[in-house]
């Protein structure tokens, strides 16, 4: 009894062992504040401190995170982008042009998006978005369009793409 006692712990800690030795992680959550910067977090938390009568800040969870960056956020055709060259900037890490999902700035070559990278290494992937799954920041993770207001070709990109999961809360 005690062997297979020591047996079964020793196989559950090389189990565990392995698993962090990868260092995989099990989840990989990307968020994306859509149109929100830092004047709006700034903002938000100052009213937040005001509404407990404090001076300063209340800070919002995610700006206690470990990690953070900024990025750039002009397209390569307007120096303040929109919807589509954002989202493609943060899918990719390439800038495009205004209105182009998916695609280089010559709306001639697609590009792989980090849910692409990701499902091509085996990992699940899925895209929750609180606007319609065909918009353009949603899009820009599985799309490959010249123009945002392509809704109807965007969509027939969805099952193209082979993702685990894609959901609107748009309501």
């Amino acid at each position: 009894m005690i062997k297979r006692t020591l047996a079964t712990t020793f196989f559950y800690l090389a189990s565990l062992s392995i698993l962090f030795a990868q260092n995989k992680p099990k989840y990989i959550f990307y968020m994306i504040g859509d149109g929100m910067g830092l004047n709006q977090v700034n903002s938000t938390e100052v009213y937040l401190a005001d509404l407990e009568n404090r001076i300063g800040l209340k800070p919002l969870v995610f700006s206690l995170f470990p990690v953070a960056t900024f990025a750039s956020t002009y397209s390569l055709s307007n120096g303040i982008t929109d919807s589509a060259a954002g989202g493609t900037a943060l899918a990719v890490g390439s800038k495009t042009k205004n209105g182009v999902i998916g695609m280089d700035s010559t709306q001639t070559k697609p590009l792989k998006s980090i849910a692409y990278a990701a499902k091509e290494k085996g990992l699940k992937v899925g895209i929750t978005t609180s606007v319609s799954i065909d918009h353009a920041t949603p899009a820009s993770f599985y799309a490959h369009q010249t123009s945002r207001n392509k809704y109807y070709e965007i969509a027939t990109d969805i099952p193209k793409s082979n993702f685990d999961f894609l959901e609107d809360l748009a309501f």
